[in-house]
């Protein structure tokens, strides 16, 4: 049976292929009982959400926010998730926005660097692929090189041309850790270190406590359960709050657990609403 928690998905309006309802739909047709949307750089799914959520289904609000290229942290990729963020929150707003305007010619220089690497694929394809979704990504380049027969998967599509260095990687706008901390903080929300053994992050998280980090996603379906009682400890020894979820993007997609597969105990649900408070 799937668990009753999952703090980690997405919808249409990132990169996921669900639209909000009808992930709210398929959680509580799961038996989920509190789902955490996590799009990537807005909150433009929760409302809608939230309206087709059946009684019994909480939606905590929530966005994932990536920040990269501080000096002292190695100039590592660093991912965060917000939950019980304000989405009406203007500050948060204003920056999220200029994250996504600057993801949007971020594709389109991936699209021209696949293009001088003799694999060309249509621009109007991947906004084609991206829809009303407000934050492009590079799953919706990944999907347009699939289509156009140059891979055979999006993994190979990420392994290949579009990993972080990639022969066709684009730089994002760049964000301090501190930043998307204190953005997250300042909407009224909780900042977590996501997946941290995914993105090899997990040495970070004495420095990003000082910084004022809440807490780290310790179930995860990447995770080991050794991995798993490492964060532990380290959540126990600094007083952080530990989440988890499925990082659900697609039914079975070949890359992301499904929604519901990651087992995250109900303490966890308990813990972040006390925090909350």
């Amino acid at each position: 049976m799937p668990t009753r928690v999952d703090l980690h998905s997405h919808t249409t309006a990132s990169d996921g292929r669900l639209t909000p309802p009808e992930l709210a739909r398929l959680a509580a047709a799961l038996g989920i009982q509190v789902l955490g949307i996590t799009d990537h750089d807005t909150t433009a799914a929760i409302a809608e959400a939230r309206a087709a959520a059946p009684p019994g289904l909480e939606i905590v609000a929530g966005v994932e926010i990536n920040s990269e290229g501080d000096a002292d942290l190695g100039g590592l990729d660093v991912d965060f998730l917000g939950y019980y963020v304000n989405p009406e929150d203007a500050a948060l707003q204003e920056r999220l926005e200029l994250i996504r305007n600057a993801r949007l010619g971020r594709a389109r220089g991936m699209v021209e660097k696949l293009a001088a690497l003799g694999m060309p694929v249509s621009w109007e394809r991947v906004l084609a692929i991206a829809g009303d979704a407000e934050s492009l990504a590079r799953p919706h380049v990944a999907r347009a090189l699939l289509e156009a027969g140059h891979v055979s998967s999006l993994q190979e599509a990420f392994d290949k041309y579009l990993h972080d260095g990639g022969p066709a990687y684009v730089n994002r706008l760049r964000a301090t850790a501190s930043e998307a901390i204190g953005l997250v903080h300042r909407a009224g929300g909780l900042a977590i270190l996501a997946h941290p053994y995914h993105n090899a992050t997990a040495h970070l998280i004495p420095t990003l406590v000082a910084r004022g980090l809440d807490g780290i996603e310790v179930y995860y379906p990447d995770h080991t359960p050794e991995q798993r009682a490492g964060l532990l400890r380290i959540a126990r020894e600094h007083g952080l709050l530990v989440t988890g979820g499925s990082d659900f993007h697609a039914w079975n997609d070949g890359t992301h657990a499904n929604l519901g597969e990651q087992e995250v105990p109900w303490g966890v649900i308990e813990a972040l609403r006390a925090r909350r408070r």
